[in-house]
């Protein structure tokens, strides 16, 4: 069909007799992978092709450029978040990413609340500054969680702009003697309006939790908004709890999908985290190596040390798919689970002092995708 590929800055086009019929955009994503490590990802937006066009390859063709383009500017990972009905799906899955999680969120058709106290604590409006402290709120509550973005204040203002000009009371912030403890309001993000709502744990979390909440129910249902829209992880066991028995309900409407293009570039992005899971606990000491059909990565445990090495005789290996190798480092499940359902295996063999190291290294790590996080 004589389609020609070229990139320009960070999108891939599809040209045929010098028209463009496609194009794919491969934005930076600074990436959350758990407990304050981040990883730059490749992500995947725009995808299109022409309609007469379609059912050609032209697509996988672009992906594959799209690729291609990542490794050249040396990402190790790339990602793609869809819509949960998307066929482009199947399109991302031949590419070789792995369906990680299922994104949504908590729905609920609102009502008129009666509004409970809490004794000590303030429910009062944004005040301009706020918004570094709730940011690290978020982040507390959130730090071992993988699959968000890193914060800014220009991001969290830029959200909330619109909606903070033309309605100051958006958010409502519970305080007491000790600072602010959680807030609830509301942003535009182009899913829609979406509802936030975050409680840090204390004797009086619930109680809290339930004034901010029914505040923020009502405030939106004064506006003439019917439904609230709250985009949490399920994973999350307090807020998801809370919102079930207060009549949400939990609805998938994202794919969430990941693609690792450079294993040893990965695993030397996660030596912290490594290091971190390790601190303070005695384990086995020598050097590992993860394999998959097609990539390699090795690992070298001293003490609670952890480094990547280029090569080496390796006292043991981890051997997995492509596909669960991508589920097993980022904790979709951790190591135990995908070994008893024998997605992996260890030569030369498990012992009690390697299950250890390995249920360390790689447990089983809980995700969000709030709706701001979306590309």
């Amino acid at each position: 069909m004589g389609i020609v590929y070229e990139v320009e800055d960070s999108t891939v086009y599809a040209l045929r007799g010098g028209k463009q019929i496609g194009q794919i955009s491969v934005p930076n994503i600074d990436f959350h992978w758990g407990e304050g490590v981040y990883v730059p990802l490749a992500g995947i937006g725009g995808v299109g092709t022409e309609e007469a066009f379609r059912g050609k390859g032209i697509a996988s063709g672009m992906m594959a450029e799209a690729k291609k383009l990542a490794l050249e500017q040396g990402y190790c990972c790339s990602g793609v978040s869809t819509n949960f009905g998307n066929v482009a799906q199947r399109l991302y899955a031949k590419s070789g990413y792995t369906t990680l999680f299922r994104p949504g969120r908590f729905e609920k058709k609102l009502e008129e609340r009666a509004i409970p106290e809490v004794e000590g604590v303030e429910i009062r409006p944004y005040r301009e500054g706020d918004e570094q402290v709730l940011m690290e709120l978020f982040e507390d509550l959130y730090a071992p969680f993988f699959g968000w973005r890193r914060k800014t204040s220009a991001r969290w203002e830029a959200l909330r702009k619109e909606i903070r000009e033309k309605d100051p009371g958006f958010i409502f912030i519970a305080e007491d003697e000790e600072g602010i403890q959680g807030w609830s309001g509301i942003f535009r993000q182009w899913v829609g309006l979406v509802t936030e709502w975050y409680v840090r744990p204390s004797g009086k979390r619930t109680a809290i939790a339930r004034t901010l909440l029914f505040r923020m129910e009502n405030h939106l249902f004064s506006q003439g908004i019917e439904e609230a829209h709250c985009w949490l992880s399920p994973e999350d066991a307090f807020s998801a709890h809370f919102l079930a028995v207060n009549g949400y309900r939990f609805t998938e409407k994202r794919v969430f999908m990941l693609s690792i293009l450079d294993l040893p570039k990965l695993l030397e992005t996660l030596v912290p985290l490594f290091g971190r899971r390790l601190k303070g606990s005695a384990c086995w000491k020598g050097t590992m190596r993860i394999k998959t059909p097609l990539q390699e990565g090795f690992l070298r445990i001293e003490d609670e040390a952890v480094r990547v090495e280029e090569k080496g005789k390796p006292d043991m290996e981890v051997l997995m798919s492509q596909e669960v190798l991508a589920k097993v480092l980022s904790g979709v499940p951790g190591f135990w689970e995908a070994y008893l359902e024998g997605l992996l295996s260890v030569r030369p063999g498990l012992t009690p002092e390697l299950k250890s190291l390995l249920d360390t290294l790689f447990p089983k790590v809980p995700w969000t995708h709030p709706a701001d996080d979306l590309w």
